[in-house]
């Protein structure tokens, strides 16, 4: 992969408007590590508007154990792509940490970016052709079984695989070089849920 190139099983939708909300964090403002005690505040947040906006207009099923579904899984995806947004972000340049919600009357996208430097996104696209290149559901369970073993990698990708397994998300990755900062590149990660389907069962 080269930057700009997206890689995935996401397939974009043209011309439909969508309703969208989007966040950014200044990594320059305040220790990285500090922020990660508001990923749940802001994951909580992504996942009290969907279901809002659901119950508002009506495009989905608006029953409360769905809405509660919709919610869990919006909540657990933004999380985790903060955390990990936050965790491989380049520390030296002004590149702004970002999440965005899109819903169409079909699907719902979440998105996060984070800037990496060429190291890292190399790094990256080998862990990203490993997701890709195996089945989900027996790369997660073998990710499991090294962690209980303590022998998983730092980049496991149990929270990517869970989205895939257990909440029935399509992921895609785009990476683009950085116009202000050659050398650097900004990595989106996307996570689509299909609200009409069961995305998994609530807590």
């Amino acid at each position: 992969m080269t930057a700009g190139q997206t890689t995935g099983h996401i397939e974009h939708e043209s011309g439909e408007k969508c309703e969208y909300l989007a966040l950014s964090f200044s990594p320059l403002s305040a220790p990285i590590r500090s922020r990660w005690r508001n990923n749940g505040l802001s994951a909580d947040f992504l996942g009290d508007y969907v279901t809002t906006f659901f119950s508002a207009n009506g495009d989905v099923t608006d029953r409360p154990a769905h809405q509660k579904e919709i919610k869990h899984a919006v909540t657990y995806i933004a999380n985790e792509f903060l955390e990990n947004a936050m965790k491989y972000h380049e520390r030296d340049v002004d590149i702004p940490i970002g999440i965005r919600l899109e819903l169409t009357g079909s699907q719902i996208t979440i998105s996060a970016s984070n800037g990496v430097g060429t190291e890292q996104s190399e790094r990256y696209k080998a862990f990203v052709g490993r997701i890709l290149s195996h089945d989900p559901g027996d790369l997660l369970l073998r990710q499991l079984e090294e962690s209980a073993a303590g022998t998983a990698p730092v980049e496991s990708g149990l929270g990517l695989l869970t989205m895939i397994t257990d909440y029935g998300a399509r992921l895609d990755w785009q990476f683009d070089g950085h116009p202000r900062y050659p050398g650097f590149l900004v990595v989106t990660t996307s996570a689509v849920l299909f609200p009409e389907t069961d995305t998994g069962a609530a807590e």
